[in-house]
């Protein structure tokens, strides 16, 4: 495996040779403002051949986030990325310390090179090999979670395989709302009590650097929806778990022009005072990263991608976008966005 993991020297000298990409920095490393994405798309071979074309052109011209989840077109996303990172790196034509990789767990994968359906995927490997059992599941319509920290380890495991990564620099919980939809507040926040005792020990063995959660509604939705998530309650749950130095250090959820709760909905509480999940996260010292910024595609219908990729790279508490970008002439295009306008700001 790769060793390694993203570090701030290394990331300084990545926008050093890339000064033109307006670099967003963490105490822990540098990422460019937007990351590349790698959710939609079929599970084939021909769209894994331009998945890998579109990583290899983002990482040597100034992208140096990747964003995927285990679950991610199969598996195949993963699996992509790892072999693209593995070139590159063994070529050296880049570096371990300069990349950022964040991945996620808790939604039931399928495995298309196995020719396993989630629900095959679920019964043959999770099932069977006492992963999980029956009574781990959260299920809401077709959706299927899980908190259990044994199936992290598994998941983890998995993933640092498909990425052909000793360290994973961003792990996230995927979507966990579905879990609090089931189990309620009260028992959602003390499993994740022993969820995110497992992850620090990743931490400690260096398997993963830091943790956070990814989401869809969670962070969004009125505190009094069965999606609601406190980000507070997080807080004291991973203090819970580890102190004042614990390892909880990323969100994730939707921001576009049609999902703009994110910075007009005081839904979030922090010391008693109402605020947006952007205010509280940076009171709370997380950092958001962002995704679905043309709304799975339906903003770019009526509107210019550059200038909607502008509007939400450029708003205040938002560390980087996940941008989906399967073919090279995306990656070349919101490259040119953001490019572009810092050209015109300095002007």
């Amino acid at each position: 495996m790769i060793k390694g993991y993203a570090d701030l020297k290394g990331t300084s000298e990545y926008f050093s040779r890339h000064c033109e990409i307006p670099a967003r920095k963490t105490p822990w490393f540098m990422v460019s403002p937007i990351a590349l994405g790698t959710h939609l798309g079929d599970m084939t071979e021909a769209d894994s051949i331009l998945y890998r074309q579109s990583l290899s052109y983002a990482l040597t011209h100034g992208i140096n986030f990747i964003d995927t989840a285990i679950n991610y077109r199969g598996m195949k996303s993963e699996r992509d990325i790892g072999k693209v990172l593995s070139e590159m790196i063994s070529g050296t034509r880049l570096k371990r310390d300069e990349i950022v990789i964040s991945t996620k767990a808790g939604l039931i994968p399928g495995d298309i090179d196995a020719k396993l359906v989630p629900a095959e995927y679920l019964k043959e490997i999770l099932l069977f090999n006492n992963i999980i059992s029956e009574t781990d599941l959260n299920i809401v319509e077709h959706r299927k979670h899980v908190l259990t920290p044994s199936y992290y380890q598994f998941a983890m495991e998995e993933s640092r395989k498909h990425l052909n990564l000793d360290t994973i620099d961003i792990y996230y919980i995927h979507n966990p709302e579905i879990s609090m939809r089931v189990l309620g507040p009260q028992v959602f926040y003390e499993r994740l009590i022993d969820l995110f005792s497992y992850l620090e020990q990743a931490v400690l063995r260096r398997k993963i650097r830091f943790y956070g959660i990814a989401s869809w509604d969670a962070f969004l939705v009125s505190s009094d929806h069965p999606s609601y998530i406190s980000l507070e309650k997080i807080i004291e749950t991973a203090e819970r778990a580890a102190g004042r130095h614990h390892h909880f250090k990323f969100v994730q959820f939707p921001f576009n022009q049609n999902r703009s709760e994110a910075i007009r909905k005081k839904n979030q509480v922090v010391s008693g005072v109402p605020l947006t999940i952007l205010k509280a996260s940076d009171e709370l010292g997380i950092y958001v990263t962002t995704s679905a910024p043309f709304d799975l595609g339906n903003l770019i219908k009526a509107r210019d991608s550059s200038v909607l990729l502008k509007t939400v790279t450029e708003t205040d508490g938002i560390l980087s976008v996940m941008t989906g970008m399967r073919h090279e002439e995306n990656v070349k295009a919101n490259l040119g966005s953001i490019t572009m306008h810092r050209k015109e700001d300095n002007q």
